[in-house]
């Protein structure tokens, strides 16, 4: 038994000096393994840090919202849309303007302009389109921009901002007057600042770019699709109009058939006049709906019209293509 447990020992031994002795022979490679590993993390770090799009501290400007030129009230504009394609280094971005009220917006008169955060060797072109929308296309863009700040400026005059009755008759102005024009006067008056933060959400490199034309058009079929589920809506709200309409017809056919089981039946003419009262008001609002698409449809012929004045040439833009290098 005694022999027994030596021969385990002994070779239990052997087998922990074989172990020490490869582990002793293979330290160095060890220690390279682990340190070349580490490199390699540091490495990989590194360059996921200088590649990846840094962000800049500015808040980005949303799209669709209508923002107002500074202190000029005389139009909005928004911008509809913004699209980058990394591989070819362009941008596509698409502006809309609307005028206030009922003063009438010189195409010419909206200037746009751009540049960037990091500096690149880049340039733009604005190309108004129909219905004062425009279309800004940045080329020779790369990675790494950070932010765009495009700067649009309306240069229409601000009826509000003419002179009123309570100026005085030397064309000097009151004293609330003079407050306000200093006070105007540290803020930019006809100015609104676009800012796009470099992003991949946008980035889309199958898109090409096109020419005045092809963008005026692709805006054209945009407000024709838009139209279209306007009418959508409005075919919609004439059948939930139409379901109501019927549904007070039967509660003004139950109740007139319950009034002879009531001693006081003022309630219920109070409720059949309310329920009158209330199928005039949705035959109105189908009145108004069938309007509405009628108004859309003629809106849509006449787009399909502009659409074929574009292609053939008849159709001129207001404004000219203008174009500069980003800043």
């Amino acid at each position: 038994m005694l022999d027994k447990l030596k021969r385990l020992r002994t070779a239990w031994q052997k087998q922990l000096a074989k172990i020490y002795a490869w582990h002793t022979e293979h330290t160095m490679q060890r220690k390279l393994i682990i340190s070349g590993s580490l490199v390699a993390i540091m490495a990989f770090l590194l360059i996921g840090t200088q590649t990846a799009p840094k962000q800049s501290r500015f808040t980005n400007t949303p799209l669709g919202t209508q923002e107002s030129f500074g202190q000029n009230s005389s139009a909005t504009i928004a911008m509809t849309s913004r699209k980058y394609n990394a591989k070819k280094h362009f941008m596509v971005v698409k502006f809309q303007v609307q005028a206030s009220g009922s003063q009438v917006i010189n195409p010419r008169a909206i200037k746009l302009s751009a540049s960037t955060l990091e500096k690149q060797d880049a340039s733009y072109q604005v190309l108004p389109l129909a219905n004062n929308n425009y279309v800004m296309v940045i080329s020779n863009l790369k990675s790494g921009y950070q932010a765009i700040q495009i700067v649009a400026e309306n240069k229409n005059p601000d009826l509000t901002q003419l002179p009123t009755a309570d100026e005085n008759f030397d064309g000097s102005s009151s004293s609330s007057s003079a407050t306000e024009s200093t006070t105007n006067s540290t803020q930019s008056k006809n100015k609104y600042r676009f800012i796009i933060n470099e992003s991949d959400k946008f980035v889309d490199n199958k898109m090409v770019k096109h020419t005045q034309k092809q963008y005026a058009i692709e805006s054209l079929n945009e407000s024709i699709k838009n139209l279209n589920k306007g009418i959508e809506k409005q075919q919609k709200a004439i059948k939930a109009y139409k379901a109501q309409i019927a549904a007070d017809k039967v509660g003004i056919d139950q109740m007139q058939k319950d009034i002879q089981y009531k001693a006081d039946a003022s309630s219920n003419a109070d409720t059949i006049r309310n329920a009158q009262a209330d199928i005039s008001t949705q035959q109105a609002n189908i009145k108004q709906a069938k309007k509405n698409i009628a108004k859309y449809q003629k809106q849509i012929k006449l787009y399909q019209k502009q659409i074929r004045d574009i292609k053939n040439g008849n159709y001129r833009f207001i404004a000219s293509k203008s174009t500069g290098e980003l800043k």
